[in-house]
């Protein structure tokens, strides 16, 4: 009988480990839908070797199936990495950042958070490229930390990525100790980049939009999910009144069930492509092309309210939280759309249940002072 196996290591994004009598199979899928149930290739042989070092063959097998380039300067199949080797006294930040992105490690990160850390890298590097990372400190972190302090979210996520990088260095020698551990993020001064759109707005939007981001907009509304999985959405992912996916983020898997004015957009888009959404040219969006788009979208005029107001893309997934909330749904209701944890889900249960109390305890008031 085959089972679902817990595997002690985080495995790549689609990959799936199943157990069948005592013993541990690994396959790659990419996309999980009824019209392909079995499109799965098994992986021969395993992440990593009883000794923990990661396996050469498995992880080249898994490139070419995930199509991912091949790194520059890659070790030998057979070899284990140079980083896995004690690393000198004298090894520099800029050797462990290469080493680090060629590790198993970095490979089991999303395409979206390694676009995103290598950014980071890169301003690393620029900084301390050429200092041993035994030498770095709490004080190096913390200058680079507040150099960047007029872009708080930008200043912690360097941090993080920072965080990530070390602690795979320490686990290979590289150095002694993580000095971002229990370093206090930056405090994003009260603001809150991920405002709510009120329904007014959504409607605003829907009446200027041009067709194609109108659509990304309301399948991001309608499925409260990230722009990374609106975008992977395929036709086949919809069996009767159910969209089903998998979140590229948290490798989560869904089924919603499609509100009936999504249903309706749907009927509407043209079919050009495997994927839902797609540009003016017919082919899927990348998420630096919509991105550029969706920012020329919102610098119309008749959007200036909005843009004025902070309003951006990944506010229409809290809208959903609100909305569904609103509508009277449980915490556990809401994460099953969302996929996001129950207590993310609560923090924002919190909100919308102080504004119900707020306005119930004004109107007692007011029926006091009337009587």
């Amino acid at each position: 009988m085959l089972t679902r196996a817990k595997s002690h290591r985080k495995l790549p994004p689609y990959v799936i480990a199943v157990r069948s009598k005592g013993n541990e199979y690994f396959y790659f899928r990419r996309h999980r839908s009824a019209n392909e149930p079995g499109m799965r290739v098994r992986i021969p042989g395993r992440p990593f070797r009883d000794d923990a070092f990661p396996d050469p063959d498995w992880w080249e097998t898994y490139r070419k199936l995930a199509d991912l380039p091949e790194p520059e300067n890659a070790p030998s199949l057979g070899a284990r990495p140079a980083a896995i080797e004690a690393p000198s006294e004298t090894a520099r930040m800029s050797s462990m950042i290469s080493q680090y992105r060629l590790s198993p490690d970095w490979a089991a990160n999303s395409q979206r958070t390694q676009s995103e850390w290598t950014r980071h890298l890169s301003r690393i590097e620029a900084a301390w490229g050429r200092l041993p990372p035994r030498r770095l400190t709490r004080e190096h972190v913390l200058n680079l930390r507040d150099y960047l302090a007029d872009t708080p979210a930008e200043a912690n996520n360097l941090v993080r990525t920072l965080s990530a990088l070390l602690s795979w260095g320490v686990n290979y020698g590289w150095l002694a100790a993580n000095p971002c551990l229990k370093l206090p993020k930056l405090k994003l001064g009260g603001s809150n980049p991920y405002l709510p759109w009120s329904w007014d707005e959504i409607q605003l939007l829907e009446s200027v939009a041009r067709p194609a981001m109108w659509q990304a907009a309301a399948l991001a509304l309608y499925t409260g999910q990230r722009l990374g999985n609106v975008l992977r959405l395929r036709w086949a992912d919809i069996v009767g009144s159910e969209l089903t996916l998998t979140q590229f983020k948290t490798r989560k898997s869904l089924t919603i069930r499609i509100h009936a004015n999504l249903r309706a957009l749907l009927e509407t888009i043209p079919r050009n492509d495997d994927f839902i959404l797609t540009s003016t040219k017919g082919k899927a969006w990348t998420t630096n092309s919509f991105n550029a788009a969706w920012q020329r979208q919102m610098n119309d005029p008749r959007l200036d309210e909005l843009r004025r107001k902070g309003l951006v893309f990944h506010g229409l997934r809290k809208s959903a939280v609100v909305m569904l909330l609103e509508a009277g749904c449980t915490d556990a209701e809401v994460a099953a759309i969302t996929g996001q944890s129950r207590s993310m889900v609560e923090h924002y249960a919190r909100a919308v249940n102080q504004r119900k109390l707020a306005a119930a305890a004004i109107l007692k008031w007011e029926g006091v002072e009337r009587s």
